[in-house]
């Protein structure tokens, strides 16, 4: 399926429930979960696994320990080794955390965010819950939004 700006290819064993994504060099990780879970009709759903190489990323990840939490936004120039990511989609968008390996041999991880760029490939599986329709709501005057149940 032809996703705009690269080929966005999706697999699905209906039986099972299981979305089987595969992301080609130039394609963004995060913006083609978002089409995903879109075009798939994924309300709710487990982001299972993900693997892959990025030419670059950007992440973020909490830098203090007060409520609600700093952050801080890091970009990341590749080769990265996509070693893991994983995470929730809910009311059809996604949350989620991605481990990287660079070139120096370091680990990365934090919050996925906007303009993670597929180097070589990314496989992606989501499992569909059907019968559950999560959203995000904030629950008290931080703004964080924690999952809710629509």
């Amino acid at each position: 399926m032809d996703s705009g700006e690269g080929y966005l290819e999706i697999f699905e064993d209906k039986e099972a429930g299981i979305v089987i994504v595969g992301l080609r060099r130039g394609e963004k990780i995060l913006e083609s979960l978002q089409e995903v879970a879109r075009v798939a009709d994924i309300h709710s759903g487990v982001v299972m696994s993900g693997i892959g190489s990025l030419t670059q990323a950007r992440i973020h990840t909490i830098m203090t320990n007060n409520y609600p939490p700093g952050d801080e936004f890091i970009e990341l120039q590749g080769p990265l080794e996509v070693v893991q990511f994983g995470g929730i989609i809910a009311n059809y968008e996604p949350h989620v955390h991605i481990s990287l390996w660079d070139a120096q041999k370091q680990y990365q991880g934090g919050h996925l965010e906007d303009g993670c760029e597929v180097l070589a490939l990314s496989e992606i599986s989501i499992k569909r819950l059907p019968t559950l329709r999560l959203t995000r709501r904030a629950i008290d005057e931080s703004g964080i939004k924690h999952l809710a149940v629509e």
